[in-house]
């Protein structure tokens, strides 16, 4: 796992190769819809911040077995499946198919690609060889390169190059802080706090605390937690100082949302065992998102060596799934 982690400044490099190969174009979209599950859906939840901040048609992520009833003719469906077996994700692709969906598939194997080659729709096949999670540069960046084609979002080069500059200069700075902080989360419950637009960052960090800790996590967004969960910071009491808050900062705050997360951590900060702060590096959007994943990977590898487990297999997730198939 952890070879995995260090390379992803080059798999982000291999991955922005792709767009090579990435000549497919749609028009007359509405609206985008991803399906799938797990750390295939994690690129579809980037794009859809990303789509949020820059593109008029929305983008929406689907962790089901059914589609949304507005998924039509003039609906662009990307199906992700690394695996190619993801049994949410090809009932989705077959729903999407009846609905007469435009159709895109990424995948590395499986079913999902005889279905897709099959059917005639446009595959974009990521290498093998990785559990999903640490395949995100392959399942973020062709969603960039569909959506550009075809018109929906308006990405320069150079914020592209950036992720890799990015990634390749704050590797050791990431791992350093990383094992720093899991020193501290270690026997506690961290929770992450970001602005909306880092909610899949979050999400990531959470799932990777979960694949590769074995350990529980969570997270939730900012202006929202401050009209909820921030009341909750009250009871059980002996719990609170089990509790871990890491926020997320970035230079992207507005002057109204850098003071409610101040206040917020000021509010926060007697009750709860610690509060940490990480700040995001890079200018746009994309690099900063990615510095932010690949500090909250290592954190959970390190977190995983210092419980003493290994944080490569998902045995219960493999378990679930043999089951299933009976």
């Amino acid at each position: 796992m952890i070879e995995l982690i260090d390379t992803l400044p080059d798999d982000v490099e291999k991955a922005l190769e792709l767009e090579k190969s990435i000549d497919v174009k749609f028009k007359g979209i509405k609206n985008v819809c991803i399906g799938g599950m797990g750390g295939s859906a994690i690129g579809g939840d980037l794009i859809s911040s990303l789509a949020s901040q820059m593109s008029s048609v929305p983008v929406f992520v689907v962790r089901d077995y059914d589609l949304p009833r507005f998924v039509g003719s003039h609906t662009l469906f990307i199906g992700i499946s690394y695996s190619g077996n993801t049994e949410e994700t090809l009932s989705l692709y077959k729903k999407a198919r009846k609905k007469k969906a435009k159709m895109v598939v990424i995948t590395s194997n499986g079913m999902l690609e005889d279905m897709a080659v099959k059917d005639e729709v446009f595959t974009i096949n990521i290498p093998r060889g990785y559990p999903p999670r640490a395949a995100i540069a392959y399942l973020f960046f062709p969603l960039v390169f569909i959506m550009r084609n075809s018109g929906l979002l308006d990405i320069k080069q150079k914020e592209l190059k950036e992720v890799v500059s990015v990634l390749k200069s704050e590797k050791e700075k990431a791992k350093q802080w990383a094992e720093e902080i899991s020193l501290k989360v270690k026997e506690r419950v961290p929770f992450i706090y970001a602005e909306e637009k880092f909610m899949p960052v979050a999400k990531r960090w959470v799932t990777q605390i979960n694949e590769n800790s074995k350990a529980l996590a969570h997270f939730a967004t900012i202006p929202e937690l401050d009209h909820n969960e921030i009341v909750g910071w009250e009871n059980p009491r002996e719990l609170l100082k089990r509790f871990f808050i890491i926020f997320f900062r970035s230079d992207m705050e507005s002057e109204r949302m850098k003071k409610r997360i101040d206040i917020t951590i000021e509010l926060l900060e007697s009750v709860v065992g610690e509060i940490t702060q990480v700040r995001t590096t890079g200018e746009g959007y994309i690099a900063q998102a990615f510095s932010l994943i690949q500090k909250g990977d290592y954190l959970s590898y390190y977190l995983a060596m210092n419980y003493g487990v290994e944080p490569y297999p998902v045995k219960r997730i493999e378990e679930l799934k043999r089951r299933m198939a009976e």
